[in-house]
C-alpha cells in the first residue's frame, strides 16, 4: 500500500502510531525526505517533497493551521506540530464498534491511554452538570466530556455528537447484554411487581423489550411521561443496588452500573422536559382560554400581558419566539380552504395588531352592538331634544332613509371599533362560514340578509318612530301638540328676531340655565342652604356626595357609556328647571318642590324609569337641583 502524500494524513497517521496529539517536526521531514525518494518516480504527487522539502513542508503547515487542523505550541521552537482532531479520532475508533466490545465499560482516558486538554473537555462532576450538558449540547464550545460515575465505577469519555440519542442506545445494549447474560429478566419482573402492582402486564412488555429490541424503546424514553418515567427510574435504581452489593464486580457489572446510571439521569432529564412541554400546553389553552374571554380583540400587548390561574404571567411558561410561533401558526394555518382559527383585525386606532378568535367573531360584533346602541341613542336622543326644545325638526325624525344615514354617521363617529368591523371584508367570510355549519346562524346574531349588510336600525334595534315617541314622552305634553307646538314656535321665532340688548344682558338667549337664572333673594338663598344641609348628610359636602350618588345609580361599566348616562341626567335635569323657572317665574324651592321636579324628570323618562337604583338617583337629582337653584339668577 503507497502511504498518502497529504500532509495532514501523514500527520494524523505518526499521532495515531505514537498515541500522541503532538509529532516532532525532524521526524516528519526525515520520513517525507525517505519516502519521496521511494515514491517519486511512480507517483507524482510525491515529487513536490523531492526539492526544498522544508520550504514546502512549512508553507502547507501554514494553511492546516490557518484551517484549524493542525496547531504549533507556542513553547516547541517549532520542533512540534499539535494535531487537535487526534483525540476526535481516538474516541469515533472507541465507538465505532462498541457493539463488540459490549461486556466492557464505556471507554476512559486510562482504557484510551490519552489525557486531553484541559480546554478540550469539560469534566461533570454532578448529575446536574448532566443535566446541564444535555440541555446545551447543541451549543456547547466544548467537543467532549467526562461523566464521573459514583460509589467508584470509574468514568466515561464522550463525544458531544453522540448524545443523548447514540449515548442512551450504546446503555440500552449494554443493559440488555446484562440481562440475557445472567439470565435475570425473571428476578427483575419479580421485584418491580411488588415496587409497582397493578402493571404487571406493562412490566413484562418493558422488560421484554428490553431484552429483545432495545433500541426502539428510545422513543418512548424520549417522549416521556406516565409510566415510562416510573418505569425506568424504579428499573434503573433496581440494577444498581443489586450491582452494588455484589463484592465481586465483573466487567459487565460495571459496564451496566455506568448504563443504567447514564439511562437514569437522561430519563429524568426528558422527564423535566416532558413537564415542561405539559406546562407550555397548558400556559398556550390558558392563553386560548383569555383569547375567547370579553372583549374578545387583544392587541400584542395584552397578550404579552395575560395571567395564568395563579397570577403568574404566561410568558413565564413560554419564550416570546414560541408565542411568536404559536401566533403565527394560528394566523395562517386553515382547514377546507376556510379562514385560520386566529383572524388579524383592525383595532379602534384603524391598525391591523390586533387578534381575534374566529369563532368568536359574531359574540364580538353583537358586544359592539349592545355599546354602540346606547351611546348612538343617547346621542340622538339628546339632538332631537334640543331641537324639539327650540321648536325645530330634521328630516331624519320624519324619513327612514335619512334616519338611517343618520345612525350611521353617529355610529362612525363614536363607535369606529364597531364600523371598522362591519366594513372588514373578513367578517362576512367568517359569517358565510358559520351559516354552512350545521348549527347555522341564531337569530340573535343575524348581520347579513342575502348577501347584504342589514340596516343600521336592525342592527342597533333602534326604530325612528319609538325614540322620536320616547324623546317626546320625556318633555312636556305640548311639545308632542302639532297646533300648540307651531303657536310656540311661530312666537319663539318672532320673540328671537325682536330680542333687544336688556334680552341679551340677562341671558335668556344663551339657553343656558346659569345664564337664564337671576340674582336670587337673600330669603331664597337661606331656603337653599337649609335644603342642602337637610339632603347631605353629617360631615358632608355637594360635590363628593353628588359623585359618591352618581356611583350609587350608574352602574354601566363601560367608561364613555356610563359618562353619557350622567350628562343625558344633567341635561334633563337642567332642561326640566328651565322650564319650570319660565313657567314659574316666583319659583319657590322648598324640599317638597323639589321632590315633586325630581319625580316628574324620572316619570317622564322611560331609561331613568326603568332602573333599579330609582332612590339614589332621586336623590342626586334633587341635590343636583339644589346646586343649580344657587348658582347666580
Amino acid at each position: 500500500m503507497i502511504p498518502d502524500a497529504d500532509l495532514y494524513s501523514i500527520l494524523l497517521s505518526f499521532a495515531n502510531k505514537n498515541n500522541s496529539p503532538y509529532v516532532k517536526t525532524t521526524t516528519i521531514l526525515d520520513y517525507l525526505e525517505k519516502s519521496a525518494k521511494i515514491y517519486s518516480k511512480e507517483f507524482p504527487l510525491w515529487r513536490k517533497w523531492t526539492q526544498n522539502k522544508v520550504a514546502t513542508f512549512w508553507a502547507e503547515i501554514s494553511v492546516l493551521t490557518e484551517e484549524g487542523k493542525c496547531e504549533i505550541p507556542p513553547d516547541s521552537k517549532n520542533e512540534q506540530i499539535y494535531v487537535p482532531s487526534f483525540f476526535t479520532e481516538k474516541l469515533v475508533e472507541a465507538y465505532k464498534h462498541i457493539e463488540e466490545r459490549i461486556d466492557l465499560p464505556f471507554p476512559s482516558e486510562e482504557f484510551l491511554k490519552i489525557k486531553l486538554p484541559e480546554n478540550q473537555i469539560r469534566r461533570l462532576s454532578s448529575d446536574s452538570d448532566f443535566y446541564m450538558i444535555l440541555d446545551e449540547s447543541k451549543n456547547s464550545a466544548l467537543p467532549f466530556f467526562q461523566i464521573n460515575f459514583p460509589d467508584n465505577f470509574g468514568s466515561a469519555m464522550v463525544m458531544l455528537c453522540i448524545i443523548p440519542r447514540q449515548l442512551t442506545e450504546i446503555a440500552l445494549l449494554k443493559v440488555q447484554n446484562y440481562l440475557n447474560r445472567l439470565g435475570n429478566k425473571e428476578y427483575a419482573y419479580q421485584k418491580l411487581v411488588t415496587l409497582l402492582p397493578g402493571k404487571e402486564v406493562y412490566l413484562k412488555d418493558q422488560i421484554g423489550e428490553i431484552t429483545t429490541k432495545p433500541l426502539a424503546l428510545y422513543k418512548a424514553l424520549e417522549e416521556n411521561g406516565e409510566p415510562t418515567s416510573t418505569f425506568w427510574a424504579n428499573f434503573c435504581n433496581l440494577i444498581k443496588n443489586d450491582i452494588k452489593r455484589k463484592h465481586d464486580r465483573l466487567s459487565m457489572d460495571i459496564a451496566t452500573f455506568q448504563s443504567v446510571h447514564i439511562l437514569e439521569v437522561i430519563n429524568g432529564y426528558y422527564k423535566s422536559m416532558y413537564i415542561k412541554r405539559q406546562e407550555k400546553e397548558m400556559a398556550f389553552k390558558n392563553l386560548e382560554s383569555c383569547l375567547a374571554k370579553p372583549p374578545f380583540l387583544y392587541s400584542m400587548d395584552d397578550i404579552i400581558k395575560f395571567t395564568g390561574a395563579n397570577g403568574s404571567p404566561l410568558l413565564n411558561r413560554y419564550t416570546p419566539e414560541e408565542l411568536e410561533e404559536w401566533i403565527r401558526r394560528k394566523t395562517t394555518e386553515s382547514k377546507n380552504n376556510e379562514l385560520p382559527a386566529l383572524l388579524i383585525m383592525k383595532g379602534p386606532d384603524r391598525v391591523e395588531h390586533y387578534f381575534l378568535f374566529k369563532d368568536k367573531t359574531l359574540a364580538f360584533c353583537t358586544r359592539l352592538l349592545t355599546g354602540a346602541r346606547f351611546l348612538v341613542k343617547s346621542k340622538i336622543t339628546k339632538q332631537w331634544s334640543r331641537l324639539i326644545l327650540d321648536f325645530k325638526k330634521e328630516l331624519a325624525m320624519s324619513d327612514d332613509e335619512e334616519f338611517e344615514k343618520v345612525l350611521q354617521k353617529t355610529a362612525a363617529k363614536n363607535c369606529p371599533e364597531l364600523i371598522s368591523l362591519l366594513d372588514d371584508p373578513k367578517f362576512y367570510v367568517v359569517y358565510q362560514e358559520m351559516e354552512r355549519k350545521e348549527s347555522g346562524i341564531p337569530s340573535s346574531t343575524r348581520f347579513f340578509n342575502k348577501g347584504k349588510l342589514l340596516p343600521y336600525s336592525s342592527l342597533l334595534l333602534l326604530q325612528r318612530r319609538d325614540l322620536l315617541m320616547e324623546v317626546r314622552l320625556a318633555l312636556p305634553i305640548w311639545y308632542s301638540l302639532p297646533i300648540i307646538s307651531s303657536i310656540f314656535g311661530f312666537f319663539m321665532r318672532l320673540s328671537k328676531g325682536k330680542k333687544t340688548s336688556k334680552q341679551a344682558t340677562t341671558g335668556e338667549a344663551s339657553g343656558d340655565l346659569e345664564n337664564q337664572t337671576g340674582k336670587s333673594h337673600t330669603g331664597e338663598n337661606k331656603a337653599l342652604a337649609e335644603l342642602e344641609l337637610d339632603m347631605l348628610p353629617p360631615g358632608s359636602t355637594m360635590d363628593p356626595y353628588l359623585k359618591e350618588l352618581e356611583d350609587r345609580w350608574s352602574h354601566l361599566l363601560d367608561k364613555k357609556a356610563r359618562e353619557d348616562l350622567i350628562y343625558y341626567v344633567k341635561f334633563l335635569v337642567q332642561d326640566s328647571l328651565r322650564r319650570s323657572l319660565k313657567l314659574q317665574k316666583q319659583f319657590k324651592p322648598t324640599k317638597e318642590a323639589i321632590r315633586q321636579l325630581a319625580d316628574s324628570i324620572i316619570l317622564h323618562n322611560q331609561t331613568l324609569t326603568s332602573m333599579s337604583s330609582r332612590d339614589a338617583l332621586r336623590s342626586y337629582i334633587e341635590l343636583y337641583l339644589v346646586k343649580l337653584l344657587q348658582k347666580p339668577r
